[in-house]
């Protein structure tokens, strides 16, 4: 338990600073971006438009998954469709300026073009699919409006850790709880050795490794090139490499709150499919991956920022999920 323990505070003060700051870019949205504009742009009623605008957007930004989480939550209770907002959601924390040029240094330049490209294509498919299966919606749910009186710091702040914070706090702390555990429980290198040289096993199985866990698509570099040193091969370190970004469980659990279970069953799906279709096509390519790539570091020191990022949200966190509760011990004794 103690490890498990350790684990959640490691991951939880790795993704704060990233979730403070989206929540804090979630709520300029909602207090400074007229609901109309984000209708016209990102709207039900957008279409493919609106789908391909999102990963235009999603792809250059360097926001990891737990980044890109609080943004896509205030866009689609500010009016963005189900389409756009999974398009925004599933390519955007598959790589960004960042990471593109990290993939280049490590991995070579075929990792470097692909891994965009990639991000562009599940993105575009990801929204296609998530407003086909799950019914996008001409007009989202109406939204909360501001404390009334100001369009300041005050309204800013109440929008970001209390609306929209409060939306996915439960769904966010699952999502950590589940990481904790496959981080200590599953180890580091227990599925390259174990299908080593068996690549049809092998790229599913990173698919599913990755999944569950918490990777920026930045920290996910060293990891997979620490895969390819073990065995893995350039196609199946590629998947790890979109899956680890683009999806885990706190995603999830927030992603199925959003859209609804078979959208996000959906959303999964692509996102899979999708890594292990350019997996095959990267093992396709000739010296894909050069052989002066090597294993890296995937431990980050965390620093002030990061723990003090993981206070400020622990008390919000811990405030939306209480609230609620004592709201209903106050209704229950009238």
């Amino acid at each position: 338990m103690l490890e498990i323990a350790k684990s959640f505070g490691h991951v939880f003060a790795m993704m704060a600073p990233w979730l403070v700051f989206g929540f804090l870019m979630a709520g300029v949205i909602a207090v400074w971006i007229p609901r109309n504009w984000v209708n016209r742009m990102m709207g039900g009623r957008s279409g493919f438009g609106g789908v391909l605008r999102a990963v235009a957007i999603g792809v250059p930004l360097p926001i990891c998954s737990c980044g890109v989480l609080p943004i896509a939550t205030g866009l689609r209770k500010h009016g963005a469709g189900k389409g756009p907002t999974a398009a925004l959601l599933v390519s955007t924390p598959q790589t960004g300026i960042d990471s593109i040029l990290a993939t280049y240094a490590l991995m070579g330049p075929v990792f470097a073009v692909a891994r965009p490209i990639a991000a562009a294509l599940t993105g575009i498919v990801g929204g296609v699919v998530v407003a086909a299966v799950g019914g996008e919606d001409a007009e989202s749910a109406a939204v909360e409006d501001a404390p009334a009186g100001s369009r300041g710091i005050k309204a800013i702040f109440w929008q970001a850790y209390r609306r929209l914070l409060g939306s996915v706090a439960k769904p966010l702390a699952i999502g950590l709880a589940i990481s904790a555990l496959v981080t200590v429980l599953v180890p580091d290198n227990f599925f390259a050795d174990a299908f080593h040289g068996s690549d049809w096993i092998a790229m599913p199985v990173m698919a599913l490794v990755g999944f569950p866990m918490y990777v920026c698509s930045t920290a996910s570099i060293p990891i997979a090139a620490s895969l390819v040193a073990k065995g893995v091969s350039p196609g199946a370190a590629f998947v790890f490499l979109m899956v680890g970004p683009a999806m885990n469980a706190m995603s999830l659990t927030t992603v199925s709150a959003l859209f609804g279970r078979k959208a996000a069953a959906a959303y999964v799906t692509v996102i899979i499919v999708g890594a292990i279709l350019c997996g095959i096509a990267i093992n396709l390519i000739p010296n894909a991956l050069p052989a002066s790539a090597a294993a890296a570091s995937s431990h980050h020191a965390l620093g002030v920022v990061h723990w003090a990022s993981a206070a400020f949200l622990a008390v919000m966190m811990a405030y939306n999920l209480v609230r609620p509760l004592q709201m209903g011990h106050k209704h229950g004794g009238k």
